[in-house]
């Protein structure tokens, strides 16, 4: 294993991460078409959380094992996560080390595809190791951006069930972009910081200032010039460039005319944190897609991503707007198998509109025209293969 990062942080304010745009339903974890049958099936499992310092639940250690155990179905890749009080005489490296022996983390074959995160809750600091057989899998640049952008986010919380998890699915995306050979895009994250420049490489640190605590949760101030930029828009592209530059700016403003009526009630209700607008943008950032526009509605998807859920649009009196509860209510995600996020609506006016651009795909309904890659699944015999839905 080799030594990736160093991170010295202080608990700052509560965070609550919740899902919006069809990616996350945080307080129930999505499943694949053959769960119920897989769960049923005899496997060895190893354990994934160790949680000496007794900050989780049981039932979120179960989530967390569950989710986990996916992971090394679809990618056979072994992550373990540790929490503990202190790290005694040794240091955190040490311990680190001393751990990743113990536990044989992705010792099971000889690529080392292992990643062991050390939380040592006195100092608040958190140490990643990561074997040598994912070097290219989370790259400096990656790495760089957990410590200096995402882990300040994720550390000024001391509700550490919901920073795990957006932990967590940040790695997990990172593993299935490597998985169909996508090397990381920095460019996602040089938007972030306004083309700010990025240094990466191990060994580096960042400590939470009082300053730092205003990076929790997010709420902008509306007024009258950001209303106005924020407007409807005359065209579905326009639309979703300004949605993006929303994210970018990282103020959470719901009350916006880009979105629905509908969405910005919705919206108001969720708490937000700039953890989550990185995650979104992790996932369309620079992605390619095609808008399919039919009267006052129109469905944009991914063609170079199948990771990326649909979004889908309508035209109001002023214009293009998003509608965020249609992509709640018709799309949802997945794990451990092929593919990560399902269709699932039924009789709204966008599956009626959009009928044709749906089929049928391995028990899954996905867009034709889309990105339909389905993931190879390392750890499963049967592997995966290839499509477009056309």
């Amino acid at each position: 294993m080799s030594v990736t990062t160093n991170t010295v942080i202080r608990v700052g304010i509560g965070i609550l991460i919740l899902s919006v745009l069809c990616l996350i339903t945080w307080w129930e974890i999505p499943s694949s078409p053959q769960e119920n049958h897989s769960k049923k099936a005899k496997a060895v499992r190893v354990q994934h959380l160790y949680d000496e310092a007794q900050v989780i639940s049981g039932e979120g250690r179960k989530e967390f094992e569950e989710y986990l155990y996916w992971i090394v179905r679809e990618s056979d890749i072994d992550i373990r996560i540790i929490f503990v009080k202190d790290t005694g005489p040794k240091s955190i490296e040490e311990l680190a080390l001393d751990k990743v022996h113990q536990l044989r983390v992705g010792g099971r074959n000889r690529e080392e595809r292992g990643v062991l995160l050390l939380f040592d809750l006195k100092d608040k600091r958190l140490r990643i190791e990561i074997g040598y057989g994912l070097e290219a899998y989370f790259p400096d640049a990656f790495v760089s951006y957990l410590i200096h952008d995402h882990v300040r986010a994720f550390f000024s919380s001391d509700n550490y069930v919901l920073g795990l998890r957006l932990l967590l699915r940040l790695l997990h995306h990172r593993i299935r972009e490597a998985v169909l050979g996508n090397e990381f895009d920095p460019t996602v994250v040089q938007a972030i910081r306004h083309h700010k420049f990025l240094s990466g490489g191990a060994g580096a640190s960042a400590r939470i200032t009082a300053s730092d605590k205003e990076a929790g949760l997010l709420r902008g101030a509306l007024n009258e010039t950001r209303q106005e930029h924020f407007s409807a828009q005359p065209s579905p592209e326009a639309l979703y460039k300004k949605y993006l530059e929303w994210l970018i700016a990282q103020e959470f403003i719901p009350r916006l005319d880009i979105f629905t009526a509908e969405s910005q009630d919705f919206l108001a209700g969720l708490p937000m944190t700039k953890a989550y607008f990185h995650y979104i943008l992790m996932l369309e950032y620079g992605k390619q897609y095609r808008i399919d526009a039919r009267g006052n509605v129109a469905l944009l998807y991914f063609i170079d991503s199948p990771f990326a859920c649909p979004h889908f649009l309508r035209k109001g009196e002023n214009g293009w707007q998003l509608d965020m509860l249609a992509a709640v209510r018709n799309t949802t995600n997945r794990y451990g198998d092929v593919f990560v996020w399902d269709y699932r609506g039924v009789d709204d006016v966008y599956t009626k509109t959009f009928a044709d651009k749906l089929v049928r795909i391995k028990g899954y309904i996905r867009i034709v025209g889309g990105d339909n890659r389905r993931l190879p699944l390392r750890a499963d015999p049967r592997g995966g293969d290839q499509g477009t839905g056309e």
